[in-house]
């Protein structure tokens, strides 16, 4: 009898049962650590991503609200509607930008409540109502645009976002422009109030050869002041602005 089972005889036989208990028990235990450590681990993970995609948020929410308070400061400059002046250290004025445009602005209150109407009527509908970018007009353009492969001439522009891309000058076919278009115009919805767009919207439109804004036009297809203008001459200045080039009854057509 070898010397292991002699000393395994003088082991009694109640604790010979604990032990083997215990080394049954001993995998389970390893088992539910393992299975300890895998939920930690899984929680770590789950929080580091919870951070990230809390940091990039904030992130994204920052920078928006920088883009917007710049964008509103800068709209607001532009639609002053002014040429910039170059002054020397002496403030004296060297020179002026932008005066080669034909342009002259005229207060809200000159304008014709007619000259309003007939534009909205042509060009926003729901110019009253909508934030800046009108759902339906906006879905019907994207449907024609995708059912006529990229070449639809539908328009789903309001009169808001038309003075954005007159205020920016940024005409260019991409989806991520229209996407800042839409951005930016409902952020002019939130400065400034209807009369206000409409009115810098009337004040800065392309209305003829080198010319921008109603008053201009007014005066050189009528030789007379906005204020002045008849209902048929309102109708007439709104027909022509989907291509007053192409409209002009003074050009000689070909």
């Amino acid at each position: 009898m070898s010397r292991k089972k002699e000393e395994e005889e003088y082991i009694p036989k109640a604790f010979q049962k604990s032990k083997k208990q215990e080394n049954k028990q001993e995998p389970k235990k390893r088992g539910k650590r393992k299975k300890t450590k895998k939920v930690t681990k899984k929680k770590k993970l789950k929080k580091i991503i919870l951070s990230i995609v809390l940091l990039t948020v904030v992130a994204i929410g920052i920078s928006l609200g920088i883009s917007a308070n710049t964008w509103k400061k800068l709209a607001n400059e532009m639609l002053l509607n002014q040429n910039s002046v170059v002054i020397d250290t002496e403030k004296k004025e060297i020179a002026k930008l932008g005066c080669e445009r034909n342009n002259e602005v005229i207060p809200a209150s000159s304008i014709p409540q007619n000259l309003k109407n007939a534009y909205v009527a042509i060009e926003d509908e729901r110019f009253y109502s909508h934030g800046g970018i009108d759902i339906k007009r906006t879905g019907g353009a994207i449907v024609s645009y995708i059912t006529h492969f990229g070449k639809s001439s539908y328009g789903g522009s309001t009169i808001t976002q038309q003075l954005v891309k007159n205020l920016t000058g940024d005409s260019t076919d991409s989806i991520t422009r229209k996407i800042k278009e839409w951005w930016k115009a409902w952020q002019l919805e939130t400065c400034l109030s209807k009369e206000e767009i409409l009115s810098s919207y009337l004040n800065i439109i392309y209305i003829g050869p080198n010319m921008y804004g109603v008053e201009v036009g007014s005066k050189y297809y009528f030789n007379k002041s906005a204020n002045d203008l008849n209902l048929e001459e309102c109708a007439f200045l709104a027909g022509i602005n989907h291509s007053p080039n192409s409209y002009n009854p003074f050009e000689r057509k070909r």
